[in-house]
C-alpha cells in the first residue's frame, strides 16, 4: 500500500468521483458516509477492483467525539494518512428570513466544524509522517465578502473554510503538510442555467479532479494555502457580459 486517502462525503456526487480517481491512482481510499450506506457499499465494490485495500466508514462529522473515533480507526487500520479531502458541506437555497436557527446551525457545522474536526485529527497522523495533503472543497466567491440573499449561511460557512485553510497552511507548512482549497462554481444546473456561465456551462467533476491532481502533485510543491477557483470566470452576483 503506497498512499491512503480519506474523502468525506465520498459516497455520492463529487466525493464519489474523487474516490474513483484516487483508487485508480495508487491510493487506498476510505470512503466516508453518514447516511448513504447503500451508495457507499456500491462505490466500494467498484473501487476495490483498482484499490483492494479501500474501505467505507460512517460518521457524523459534526460530532467531535465521532470524528476522533473515525480517525482512530483509520490510523489503526492503515498506519498512515496521505490525503484528506474535506468534501462534506450542506447547501440550502432559501431566503435568510425564512432560514431557521436549526438550518443555519446545520449549514455552519457541516461546512466549518466538519472541516475543522477532520483536519485536526488528520494533522495528528500527518505530522508523524512529516508530509500530507488536505484539500478543502469550497465554493466560488468564498474568499470574497459577498451578500447572497438566498444562501448567506452557506457562503458564511465556506468563507470560514477559506480562512481555516489559510491559517492551517501557515501553521503546518513547517511540518511538510500542504493545505489548499478548491472552489468550484455550481456543479449542476439547478439554481443557474448553463447560459449564466461565461464559458457556457457549469463546472464538471473532472474539472475539480484535475485541480486536485495538480495540487497533490510534486509540481505544486510550493503552493500552500491557496484557493483555486474552478469556475470558468464565473463570479457570483455578476451577470454574464453579452
Amino acid at each position: 500500500m503506497d498512499k491512503v486517502a480519506l474523502v468525506t462525503g465520498g459516497a455520492r456526487g463529487l466525493g464519489a468521483e474523487i474516490c474513483k480517481y484516487l483508487a485508480k491512482n495508487g491510493y487506498a481510499v476510505v470512503v466516508h458516509f453518514n447516511k448513504s450506506r447503500k451508495e457507499a457499499e456500491e462505490l466500494l465494490a467498484e473501487i476495490k477492483i483498482d484499490s483492494p485495500d479501500s474501505s467505507i466508514l460512517s460518521c457524523d462529522l459534526t460530532s467531535e467525539s465521532a470524528v476522533k473515533k473515525l480517525f482512530n480507526l483509520v490510523s489503526r487500520k492503515y498506519k498512515r494518512l496521505d490525503l484528506l479531502v474535506n468534501n462534506v458541506g450542506n447547501f440550502l437555497f432559501k431566503p435568510f428570513a425564512k432560514t431557521t436557527n436549526a438550518e443555519f446551525r446545520d449549514l455552519f457545522e457541516s461546512n466549518v466544524y466538519s472541516t475543522l474536526y477532520c483536519s485536526r485529527e488528520a494533522l495528528v497522523i500527518m505530522r508523524k509522517l512529516k508530509s500530507g495533503h488536505i484539500i478543502n472543497i469550497g465554493a466560488v466567491g468564498a474568499e470574497r465578502l459577498i451578500l447572497r440573499e438566498n444562501s448567506m449561511p452557506y457562503f458564511l460557512g465556506k468563507t470560514g473554510v477559506y480562512v481555516l485553510t489559510k491559517t492551517l497552511a501557515w501553521e503546518e507548512a513547517h511540518s511538510g503538510i500542504h493545505i489548499n482549497m478548491i472552489s468550484p462554481a455550481s456543479l449542476k444546473a439547478d439554481i443557474f442555467k448553463d447560459s449564466d456561465f461565461p464559458m457556457g456551462r457549469t463546472a464538471k467533476y473532472e474539472d475539480v479532479i484535475k485541480a486536485l491532481a495538480f495540487l497533490t502533485s510534486d509540481a505544486a510543491y510550493y503552493i500552500n494555502g491557496a484557493n483555486i477557483e474552478v469556475s470558468g470566470g464565473f463570479v457570483p452576483g455578476m451577470e454574464k457580459a453579452e
